[in-house]
């Protein structure tokens, strides 16, 4: 036994050196992008715990960006640490959770080979960690929804297990009852946190229907499962409960994105994105096998017909992989537990992958045909299964070297070829040109690549790369962005995603000094979205009302709004531009500084607070030579301040 815990001990110091290991480049520089901008940045979910509510079917997902955003405001590390733990602690969920399979179906402690079973949950652990496949969700700091509901998942199912296994050999076991306890948590932890967790009673169910088949218990069993079966109803609530005033809506980024799924489930075609799915989970198979080629976004175009013959190739090879699975749990049960454990637990492993995929690969239509991240519950089977199979071919080489050794030196080989893919793979997180570069090399043909591109290139001041982006992505807009929306190939050309092209085009325009060609496309984004223009006064007010009380965040958020449709309105920019300087963000404020200093050099007040920035950020020449421009124009605090930054420096 307490080699047992040493041996444990070794493995989680190895499985943290390991995962801070390769996931080292994207906690030290790893950046907030693409939805982080939405979920995380800026987000008044997460600035004000006050504003999480019942409604929301992600809300523990929030409550930990709620926790980073209270610790280290918007500096990305802080997420991004949390986002690897998590994973690193799923892996370690994982050894447990093939661990406690392998000794339900391997029966008596007598009757079965430990080491073995140990070493195939370690190699379905350790490639769990290492396997690039993972990076979407762990690297991308939007997606700790799934890796958070992951770990309650997983959790959930690892307590339920042990807790059976105690009660078949003591009905009246305090610990099992704590274990079943701790599996119901889990189990509503996971569900308000992301969408996939609504298969976990339909997992505790297979596994209490395939493993328990000999309790003590007899059908009585299944009573276990009936509070996991009401928790069936938390997800829909949360997602139709307030159409149906059952529940109040939420707010922001949250309700959005609740409103977009509904909007999924009844305009999309529900048969076309499940024939799609046939090829998806194909695909999502060979990544796993081999993760050559990964990319964030897939240029797939959409089957209409099951009867293409790439849907039916593709239903062929998972029906075969199901019929093996089958195949292979009936022929082990004629079999002794011992030996029988290994073929059944590749079955299980089967089982695992299609059914955690099915919310998010089945006739449930999803804007968005597929993402890497919807991997990461599923890979578990998919490694258990190859986990086994390695471990057997393994032990049936003849060789003097025990098996044990084998597996430790196909682990090492594992953690250099994986891990260092890995390691690679992550060099697109930390940089968000080449970020979207990556996207636009990989889909040459996909606009979504080409819009996110042009405003990093317009962020960092590369203005004619910007404008090339952007113009491709408007020369592929659609004629009915009605009918685009419905789509799934062109989905994100909705009118308003188009107009917010225009006014990013606008925005570069306008920081090139081409007011006639900025004001040209503002319009074209105003009819695109048949909206009015804001009462800017009302807006304004708002916004001078946060700063009145130390809430820049939310005064810039204002701030945006007019300048959404009006970023000329010079007034407002230099407010936001002091909102950010009072947030430490000084290169925003001297941006929109620089705005309207481009479009009227003799601004004395843009001048000055430009000069104030500089000086705020360290760039004390350009403070001096912005101060000075202003003093000459007749700015007496110009002045001031020219004789203050002397006296600094003597």
């Amino acid at each position: 036994m307490i080699a047992e815990k040493k041996a444990y001990l070794l493995m989680t110091v190895l499985f943290f050196a390991v995962g801070l290991g390769i996931y080292a480049n994207v906690i030290a520089n790893g950046i907030f992008i693409f939805d982080d901008f939405e979920y995380v940045v800026g987000n008044p979910l997460i600035q004000n715990r006050a504003n999480l509510d019942l409604s929301d079917p992600r809300q523990l997902g929030y409550l930990t960006f709620a926790l980073n955003f209270a610790l280290g405001k918007d500096d990305p590390r802080g997420y991004h640490l949390f986002n690897v733990l998590v994973h690193i602690i799923n892996a370690l969920v994982v050894f447990f959770l093939v661990r406690v399979l392998l000794r339900i179906l391997s029966g008596p402690p007598q009757e079965a080979d430990r080491v073995p079973q140990n070493s195939v949950a370690f190699l379905t652990a350790f490639i769990f960690l290492v396997h690039p496949l993972g990076t979407m969700a762990v690297s991308y700091i939007s997606q700790r929804f799934t890796s958070l509901a992951a770990m309650f998942y997983l959790l959930s199912v690892l307590g339920y297990l042990n807790a059976r296994v105690r009660f078949e050999a003591d009905r009246e076991s305090r610990a099992a009852y704590a274990l079943y306890g701790v599996s119901l948590l889990c189990t509503v932890l996971a569900m308000r946190t992301k969408e996939i967790s609504v298969t976990i009673p339909f997992a505790i169910g297979a596994f209490e229907f395939l493993l328990f088949s000999g309790s003590v218990f007899g059908r009585r069993r299944f009573l276990y499962l009936i509070p996991y079966a009401a928790f069936l109803g938390i997800i829909p609530l949360s997602l139709f409960g307030p159409n149906l005033g059952l529940i109040e809506g939420g707010t922001g980024i949250a309700e959005v994105t609740r409103g977009e799924k509904i909007y999924d489930l009844t305009e999309r075609s529900p048969f076309h994105y499940f024939y799609t799915q046939f090829r998806v989970i194909v695909i999502y198979l060979r990544l796993l096998l081999l993760p050559i080629g990964q990319r964030v976004v897939y240029d797939l175009k959409v089957s209409l017909s099951f009867f293409e013959p790439w849907v039916l190739l593709s239903f062929a090879v998972l029906s075969s992989i199901a019929a093996a699975a089958v195949v292979a749990w009936r022929k082990a049960s004629a079999l002794v537990p011992a030996r029988a454990a290994f073929p059944k637990l590749a079955a299980l492993g089967i089982l695992w992958f299609f059914l955690t995929l099915s919310v998010e690969s089945s006739i449930i239509p999803i804007k968005d045909l597929m993402f890497e991240h919807r991997t990461y519950l599923p890979s578990v089977g998919f490694y258990t299964t190859m986990s086994v199979i390695l471990v057997w071919a393994l032990g049936s080489i003849r060789t003097p070297v025990r098996p044990v050794v084998l597996v430790g030196v196909s682990a090492a080989v594992l953690a250099l070829v994986l891990g260092t893919a890995t390691v690679l793979r992550n060099q697109v997180w930390t940089d968000e040109v080449a970020f979207w570069d990556d996207v636009v090399q990989k889909n040459p043909n996909k606009a979504i690549g080409y819009h996110n591109r042009g405003n990093a290139y317009a962020n960092r001041g590369i203005y004619d790369l910007a404008l090339e982006d952007m113009n491709w992505t408007i020369a592929s807009f659609p004629k009915n962005p009605m009918a685009a929306a419905k789509s799934f190939e062109i989905a994100d050309f909705t009118a308003e995603n188009m107009a917010k092209t225009y006014m990013n085009r606008a925005s570069v325009y306008l920081s090139l000094g081409m007011r006639e060609l900025s004001d040209q496309d503002l319009k074209r984004a105003r009819d695109l979205t048949f909206r009015r223009p804001i009462d800017t006064d009302s807006v304004r007010g708002i916004a001078n009302e946060y700063v009145r009380q130390g809430a820049y965040r939310y005064a810039i958020e204002e701030y945006s709004k007019v300048l959404e449709w009006d970023p000329t309105d010079f007034n407002v920019l230099i407010d936001r531009a002091n909102a950010y300087s009072l947030t430490g963000n000084y290169a925003d404020a001297i941006r929109d500084l620089s705005r309207i200093i481009l479009l009227d050099p003799e601004n004395a007040l843009a001048l000055h607070n430009r000069g104030i920035a500089y000086a705020w950020s360290g760039n004390k020449d350009a403070a001096m030579a912005d101060l000075a421009t202003a003093c000459g124009l007749g700015n007496q605090a110009s002045c001031d301040s020219i004789e203050s930054l002397r006296k600094s420096e003597k």
